[in-house]
């Protein structure tokens, strides 16, 4: 057994069955079969290295980062900024091609000051690359070459060649690495960097809970994770993802993609018809007990609730309003003594109610530590849920769809 364990906890009174020895076989043949090359980022030193020298080379130049990424290339990276913050440079995430947004962006930075990273594993996503031609052009022409970073496939994809034919600079993501378990590779660590946050903290994070998995499997946190997701996944078709802080909402949206489309599966491995899936919500607490926590006390007993948790430095509020009671009960208490009072207390009535609750939470404000076991403690449990639902947990082939009516929409050439 490994004395090294994560910071981050999990905590919940319910009863669940530990994960079959069989699901813990099949993820090591996975990985051996080099499928799960998230497992590897906090390791990769040549790959932590290329983004950090990268950042160095570029940082003193820029004072704004405009990352022009969808789905996994722009939630994991929103989700770590948000929670642990920006020390240096600002970064601007443009994941919609939407033209008000985009022109926004355009109006507060200075082009000459600003750095453009593009991010799709497979470099030809058609939002990112409508967003690439507008803000490409935008850049002024001596400069926006050297101005403009590839973050993709190290070989493949007409980005690679894009940034081939004109000279940008590029950072690869390992093709073992799907789009939403790519946080702590490049996508994330190169913004991050530029944005001065402490990616071999981050990294050492996520290693804690990888090594805590790999050697303690079923005891580990991840397992355990996983275990109590699976105990209630098709009895309660909702997972309600609770982030008891504004700066980890991100980290929820972040979750819903991983869960969505990594367990939303018609097809079994075997190619029989199974139509699974748990559809997960993103909340902010406290501010959706006034909007959600109606729904989950007296409507449909269908939810599992994950509270995530930290806690944030704050003083004693002030005084002066002696008189009035519904305000001077607070005088002297504190901003975070209440939300966390908010979330034990919902957390206990949803459980009074007969809703599965679990906890995770880590002492301290939200670090790049705290950003790391949480990113790596998900991807494992997401995967493991997977193959013990008997689903591939890396695949979204359902997205193509929409797609190809997209392209038909638009006449791309060989759509019509």
């Amino acid at each position: 057994m490994s004395e090294k364990k994560p910071a981050l906890g999990f905590e919940t009174g319910l009863s669940f069955r530990p994960l079959p020895d069989e699901v813990l076989r099949e993820f090591e043949r996975w990985r051996e079969a080099g499928r799960l090359g998230f497992m590897s980022l906090p390791g990769d030193e040549d790959l932590l290295s290329a983004s950090l020298d990268l950042a160095g080379l570029l940082g003193p130049q820029i004072d704004t980062v405009v990352l022009d990424g969808i789905g996994g290339s722009a939630l994991g990276p929103r989700a770590l900024l948000s929670a642990c913050g920006t020390r240096s440079r600002r970064v601007l995430i443009t994941d919609s091609p939407d033209p008000r947004t985009i022109e926004a962006v355009k109006r507060g930075c200075d082009p000459r000051r600003t750095l453009l990273t593009v991010v799709t594993k497979s470099g030809t996503t058609a939002e990112t690359m409508a967003v690439l031609l507008d803000l490409y052009e935008w850049l002024p022409s001596d400069i926006r070459d050297s101005r403009t970073v590839a973050v993709t496939d190290p070989e493949k994809g007409d980005l690679r060649k894009a940034a081939s034919d004109r000279g940008w600079r590029t950072l690869p993501i390992p093709p073992s690495v799907g789009g939403r378990y790519s946080v702590l590779s490049p996508v994330g660590i190169f913004p991050a960097a530029l944005a001065g946050l402490d990616c071999r903290e981050l990294l050492r994070g996520a290693a804690s809970v990888s090594e805590d998995f790999q050697a303690n499997g079923p005891s580990s946190l991840a397992a355990r994770i996983a275990a109590c997701y699976l105990e209630f996944f098709r009895s309660h078709p909702v997972h309600v993802f609770f982030a008891y802080a504004d700066c980890l909402y991100d980290t929820a949206l972040w979750f819903a993609q991983l869960w969505a489309e990594s367990l939303g599966k018609r097809l079994d491995l075997s190619g029989r018809e199974v139509w699974t899936g748990q559809t997960p919500l993103a909340s902010r607490g406290p501010a959706d007990q006034h909007s959600l926590v109606q729904l989950l006390m007296e409507g449909p007993p269908d939810k599992f609730v994950t509270f995530l948790r930290c806690n944030a430095r704050s003083s004693a509020l002030p005084g002066g309003f002696d008189g009035y009671s519904s305000i001077e009960w607070l005088q002297g208490r504190s901003l975070e003594e209440l939300r966390g009072a908010e979330a034990g207390a919902t957390a206990a009535a949803l459980s009074e109610r007969g809703l599965p609750v679990a906890v995770l939470s880590r002492e301290g404000t939200p670090c790049e530590a705290f950003c790391g076991e949480v990113f790596m403690a998900l991807e494992i449990a997401t995967v493991l849920c997977g193959l013990a639902l008997g689903v591939n947990p890396l695949d979204q082939p359902g997205v193509e769809r929409g797609k190809i009516l997209t392209f038909k929409e638009m006449g791309r050439p060989g759509y019509r």
